[in-house]
């Protein structure tokens, strides 16, 4: 109920929250970048006009801001709509879906291909993937002749060799045909997947470049380097091994940043951005993302985070993969910040569970997580294109969350979209504000004798994890500090300004080396070079060799002479912690209080985005790095926000944060007095035991299918599985539960509503009036002003996942796994039966509570 005191607080807020925008909005203006983005496959580029207009009209409504074009195989029963791809009418559907995208608000990428990787039926085994093979004691090239994986017509063909240029352009002369009088406006950027060119362990120029390169000739050590099973390893000491295989592994990463360098010239030159994710590649990663406009990583799986009633049943994961690892997803978002690419995106959700098992509630933390690790352009995975006569569920990927119009949740989606769109509209301005560069030694990572090529992937993850580097970088996450991975290219590209660190994008106080063994001799002196002007640089322990066999004595002279001057120019520190200390290197407190976070230079503060994702509340102080005269608290779930609570402590700007495990906020600081004219956002506490919501439920099916199941009524809760009958049993769909109450006695501040366990989404109304959508966890909304006295009326519709409607088709045999290729397979890859699933509880579980809630003077 809302007392006196409350509506004159809410008075307040209103004319001052109005006052403060007239100034100058505290949101920035949505645009379609901020907006999450989504990968959209052409299945077949079975595509029609009328169909590419009604499912962007559905995106651009559900709060999309573009589409990422990727056509694969078709499904069975429409070969008569296959398009092939580049034809005439082909292009003519890309140019309707750009102009129809264009008029909508949304952008448009592609893939400069179908499936993945590049390749077609225009590369010959000449221009094709090779793999090393030793014949009469000599590596020669052998053709894997591997295929486009899910290629779509028109496209299926021999996978392109990704270390030769020469491959690449002939690659790409259909495109040039093809795209010559294409407007260049309806299409922003060219897409690259993840680096999976399998056994792709040679290339024609290989020995050419390798002689040029390091000064001898690497067939002498062939038979080292290519062994049969079954033959005899020749005798070469484990050290002569490793630095061969260093030089022939940084000769495979030249010739690949060469063939990426290509692609992105030959998109710039068209008008495009570029788009790559660089993992799986056996180059520097940072100097691949480095180098494009849109460095992506990946998201494969699910996090098992702690957060209480966020589910992660075994039975619909996958474990035998490796986690989603911060670590790595920091070597995008760092190339990104190092080298001043706005954007840094990630391919998110794919196989966040199994099919059709996916809720809103599990998407939120694992792009909170990245969101905090420096992602701000989010590529969902995905949504296929479907027609508009295609029966329920329509066309499918096998490896995605459905984030499409025929999912059950779709009506809710753009909740989330909106969640989205705010803190990416605060994580794409300004710059980022890392302290640490921290030295990634790319050499250490290629000197290993074990294997040929070293394939640096998502998966597994121990090529950094497992390195000091990766151990340090862990630690300067748990405490707090903030940094960027930094290549040995990358630092050749930054100078020193006043003692700071600054790079083509931004600005540090001090490089960390962790303890390295090779370090090539460029680096060590370009280190000496800094230091020399300044710079701050901590090693945890000086490297003890050059890398690589070619000209060794030459360059372990001048490495030695590097290494005598620079030590007497940085500092060499066991106990990091303490030496960044002693360098006026502060950490942030959200990490002491377990709460991930991120930080963003303004030129009127900084922003701060910071999620929750542990099994504890927080509810206290907290100090942050950075002085502040000013702070502003914003809400990105609902928009709403409000002056934070501050002190000062100990010398440091401390602000009050609340935040319950599953919850997230943004915090805006200003070097400017306080915003008096925006109203204070109070902590909160409850004012009295909570009230449960009690009487009877009467529960209504509103949409969904194969059928809407009759109305029943309720006095307890349960999964309307259990409540609603035979149909219920088999319904996906959203179901409108009311409920009259009284409203509670007693006076309170504001009224918080819990749903409880719900399954998986609610839109909330009280009174006739929107209370919000509540899509995560925790599901709960403030109702306060919403409240009336005496008799009140609650409507909540809950939207379950699709699963139990799959289940009904397979236990029917309904032919709805209708796909040409890998049709249909489970999260493990196993042939997709949902027919021996239990029932999945849907609807609303409660219990449904109302708290009353007083403000906290701190």
């Amino acid at each position: 109920m809302r007392t006196p005191r409350l509506a004159a607080v809410f008075a307040l807020c209103a004319g001052l929250a109005a006052a403060a925008s007239a100034a100058e909005p505290v949101w920035p203006e949505i645009t379609r970048e901020n907006k999450p983005w989504t990968r959209w496959w052409w299945p077949g580029s079975a595509v029609d006009a009328a169909s590419l207009t009604r499912q962007l009209e559905q995106l651009a409504a559900a709060g999309l801001g573009g589409v990422e074009i990727t056509p694969i195989y078709g499904a069975k029963g429409y070969e008569s709509r296959y398009l092939d791809f580049l034809t005439p009418q082909w292009m003519a559907m890309l140019e309707h879906t750009g102009r129809e995208a264009k008029r909508l608000g949304l952008g448009v990428d592609m893939a400069t291909g179908t499936g993945w990787p590049f390749g077609g039926p225009w590369i010959d085994e000449a221009h094709a993937l090779q793999r090393a093979a030793l014949k009469d004691g000599v590596i020669v090239g052998e053709p894997t002749k591997m295929m486009v994986k899910r290629a779509a017509p028109g496209n299926e063909g021999l996978v392109v060799d990704p270390y030769s240029v020469a491959a690449l352009e002939r690659y790409l002369a259909p495109f040039d045909r093809a795209f010559e009088k294409f407007p260049r406006d309806l299409v922003r950027g060219q897409f690259h997947d993840s680096f999976e060119y399998f056994n792709a362990s040679w290339t024609a120029r290989l020995p050419e470049v390798f002689r040029q390169r390091h000064g001898y000739d690497i067939q002498q050590y062939a038979a080292a380097l290519v062994v049969r099973r079954g033959d005899p390893v020749p005798a070469l000491d484990p050290d002569t091994l490793s630095r061969v295989k260093s030089d022939l592994r940084e000769v495979f990463a030249e010739l690949h940043y060469d063939y990426l360098k290509r692609w992105i010239d030959w998109s710039h030159a068209k008008g495009w951005t570029v788009r790559n994710q660089s993992h799986g590649a056996p180059a520097n990663l940072l100097d691949l993302y480095g180098a494009v406009d849109i460095p992506e990583t990946e998201i494969f799986g699910s996090t098992p985070f702690p957060i209480p009633g966020l589910r992660r049943d075994p039975a619909d994961i996958r474990n035998d993969l490796d986690l989603p690892e911060p670590l790595v997803v920091r070597v995008a978002s760092s190339a990104a910040h190092v080298m001043g690419r706005k954007y840094a995106s990630s391919e998110s959700a794919t196989w966040l569970r199994d099919h059709w098992k996916e809720s809103l509630a599990f998407v939120k933390p694992e792009l909170d997580r990245i969101l905090s690790d420096g992602i701000n352009h989010i590529f969902y995975h995905g949504t296929v294109f479907s027609p508009s006569d295609a029966p329920w569920p329509g066309w499918l990927f096998y490896a995605s969350t459905q984030f499409q119009p025929n999912n059950t949740w779709w009506d809710d989606f753009s909740a989330l979209n909106r969640y989205v769109a705010r803190v990416q509209s605060i994580l794409q301005r300004g710059e980022p504000d890392s302290d640490v560069l921290l030295y990634w030694p790319f050499a250490d990572i290629i000197d290993d004798p074990n294997g040929l090529m070293k394939m640096l992937g998502v998966h597994d993850v121990k090529w950094l994890t497992e390195q000091p580097v990766g151990k340090i970088a862990r630690a300067l996450m748990a405490r707090g500090h903030t940094f960027d991975y930094v290549s040995d290219n990358q630092l050749h590209a930054t100078r020193v300004e006043a003692g700071a660190f600054v790079t083509p994008g931004s600005r540090y106080k001090v490089l960390v080396v962790p303890a390295v063994r090779r370090m090539p001799v460029a680096t060590l002196e370009r280190l000496n070079t800094l230091a020399a002007a300044g710079a701050k640089i901590v090693f945890e322990k000086l490297p003890d060799d050059v890398p690589g066999l070619g000209r060794l004595a030459e360059r372990r002279a001048a490495f030695s002479a590097a290494k005598t001057k620079l030590a007497g120019q940085v500092a060499v520190a066991a106990d990091l912690p303490a030496a960044l200390a002693e360098r006026g290197i502060v950490p942030e407190g959200f990490a002491a209080k377990d709460l991930a976070f991120i930080r963003r230079r303004q030129p009127a503060g900084h922003d701060y985005f910071v999620a929750n994702l542990s099994a504890a509340a927080h509810d206290g102080w907290v100090a942050l790095a950075r002085p502040a005269a000013s702070v502003l608290q914003l809400n990105p779930l609902d928009g709403t926000h409000g002056r934070a609570v501050t002190r000062t402590a100990t010398g440091r700007t401390e602000v009050y944060v609340q935040l319950a495990p599953g919850e997230s906020l943004v915090f805006r600081t200003y070097n400017a007095a306080p915003a008096t004219s925006v109203a204070v956002a109070a902590p909160v506490a409850a004012a009295g035991p909570l009230v449960a919501l009690s009487g009877t439920w009467n529960v209504s099916f509103v949409k969904g299918g194969p059928v809407l199941p009759p109305a029943f009524t309720a006095a307890t809760l349960a999964s309307w599985t259990e409540l609603g009958g035979d149909e219920a049993k088999r319904f996906g769909g959203t179901a409108r539960y009311r409920l009259e109450f009284d409203a509670p006695a007693g006076q309170a501040d504001d009224w918080r509503l819990d749903l409880g366990d719900v399954r998986e989404s609610a839109r909330v109304r009280l009174n006739g009036q929107d209370a919000g959508t509540a899509w995560s966890v925790p599901f709960r909304l403030r109702v306060g002003p919403l409240l009336k006295p005496g008799r009140n009326v609650l409507e909540i519709d809950v939207t379950n996942l699709a699963a139990n409607r799959i289940r009904d088709l397979d236990q029917r045999k309904e032919p709805w796994k209708i796909m040409r290729e890998i049709n249909f397979v489970n999260i493990n890859y196993k042939p997709f039966d949902a027919s021996g699933w239990p029932l999945t509880p849907s609807g609303l579980l409660g219990p449904v509570t109302l708290t009353p809630l007083r403000t906290l003077q701190p």
